[in-house]
């Protein structure tokens, strides 16, 4: 689809009340910084929020063949286009450092067709849509998936082959980032990945995608960075947005192996290791009702 740097803005967008503050939104989403705060003192429970529907909602299938896509809130509801059920799902369940091989039982069309989705909240709605959370927007787009796609998932967690990112012996040598900017972004290409203002979580998330097996931050870096890693990738390190007859400028044939470049240019190490993934079990699934 598109570059990492794309996917990540993007599919922070489904998370965030406006495209404006859809990196901030990302930011305080995936990766917070600063002094962990002391647990609040015990407080009487809230009582349940009812939340809005979607009163008017328009799924499509996209014909298009296009290379661009969105996925976005907008001030009164949800604008998706030319996007697959997969990554909606994905977007949905806040499951984005998650490969495709995590979704289990998902069928097959659900990653090749795309969809076009319109949802609106009723005019009376509006104002309460607008003030709700993280959570609750991703619980507002499960239960529109049910009810037109019929889905029916469940979490799991299986033990799985991971890579665990630590800091090296010599220490992390990341650059911190001077940019003022609330927002960050990590742009993936074949051999090279660079992030901008960026935190341990979404370089983890750019790794998992290249390497093919879910990374973990176990590094405890906090803060933002600017950094450039580059290496001599194989013939599998292939970025979904690339195809392998894309133009590009061949690498380096003598440069080091991510691994290597991951520990010299980053002081940062990838480790092998199994430990607990999650999984969404796709219990029941079918192709969109009709508008």
């Amino acid at each position: 689809m598109a570059s990492m740097e794309t996917r990540v803005s993007t599919w922070c967008r489904i998370l965030a009340p406006s495209v404006a503050g859809a990196m901030a939104a990302a930011t305080l989403a995936f990766g917070q910084t600063g002094t962990p705060k002391a647990p609040p003192s015990p407080q009487p429970a809230a009582a349940p929020v009812k939340l809005p529907s979607f009163d008017v909602v328009s799924v499509k299938q996209n014909m298009s063949g296009a290379a661009t896509y969105k996925l976005a809130f907008t001030s009164d509801g949800l604008a998706i286009e030319n996007v697959s059920l997969l990554h909606i799902i994905r977007a949905a369940y806040g499951m984005f450092n998650s490969l495709d091989d995590k979704f289990i039982g998902i069928p097959g069309w659900a990653s090749t067709e795309n969809f076009d989705i319109q949802a609106k909240v009723a005019d009376a709605d509006v104002a309460v849509f607008q003030k709700l959370n993280f959570d609750k927007r991703q619980l507002m787009v499960q239960a529109l998936l049910a009810d037109r796609f019929k889905l029916q998932a469940h979490h799991e967690t299986r033990d799985l082959p991971i890579y665990e990112l630590v800091t090296a012996k010599s220490g992390p040598t990341l650059q911190l980032s001077k940019s003022a900017d609330p927002g960050g972004a990590v742009k993936r290409e074949r051999g090279r990945i660079t992030g901008q203002n960026a935190v341990m979580y979404q370089l983890a998330t750019a790794l998992t995608d290249t390497l093919g097996r879910t990374v973990v931050d176990k590094t405890g870096v906090q803060g933002k960075y600017d950094f450039a890693l580059i290496w001599t990738p194989d013939e599998a390190d292939t970025p979904p947005s690339q195809s392998p007859n894309a133009a590009a400028q061949p690498p380096d044939a003598s440069g080091p192996s991510i691994f290597t470049a991951i520990q010299e240019q980053l002081g940062l190490k990838l480790v092998p290791a199994k430990g607990p993934v999650e999984v969404l079990v796709i219990d029941h699934v079918e192709h969109p009702s009709a508008n």
